[in-house]
């Protein structure tokens, strides 16, 4: 049986990762409240994706239909949570990454700080065009660091 998402497979499909720094530290409850209400709202708009939370920052790549990966983009971009929010991907996909989740979440301050130190050095130095050694653009490995963090399920 198709999820939702998958019978959606006519939209122009995008994903947008950026990142962005919180204003000041966010607590466990804090997450998950952005956690619920992201997944609700995402579930909505047949959207799809993970967050990250590390040392005060947030990264976030959401999957979904252009026109409203966008939309839901200019809302982040309002949130007074969080500033200086860049753009390190916006380009069109032709699979979801994460199917299957509305919104993951995934709190670094959890991990130990040598998982930390790399991704925030990649953090750091992303969006500047740069690409690891075997050609790989920064900000997909970046994701794909993240990624090897995630729980097993």
């Amino acid at each position: 049986m198709k999820s939702v998402f998958e019978a959606r497979q006519t939209m122009a499909l995008t994903h947008l990762l950026y990142v962005s720094e919180a204003i000041g530290p966010m607590s466990t409850e804090d997450l998950e409240t952005i956690h619920s209400v992201s997944s609700y709202n995402n579930r909505k708009a047949l959207i799809t994706g993970v967050l990250f939370y590390s040392a005060g920052q947030f990264v976030q790549l959401l999957e979904g239909d252009e026109a409203d990966v966008h939309r839901l983009f200019e809302t982040i971009s309002a949130d007074p949570r969080h500033r200086d929010v860049r753009v390190l991907l916006d380009e069109p996909i032709d699979r979801r990454l994460f199917g299957d989740w509305d919104m993951g979440l995934l709190d670094l301050t959890r991990h130990g700080s040598a998982d930390r130190a790399k991704l925030d050095e990649l953090v750091r130095l992303a969006g500047r065009g740069l690409c690891m050694d075997d050609g790989t653009p920064l900000e997909m490995e970046i994701l794909s660091r993240f990624c090897m963090l995630l729980p097993a399920g």
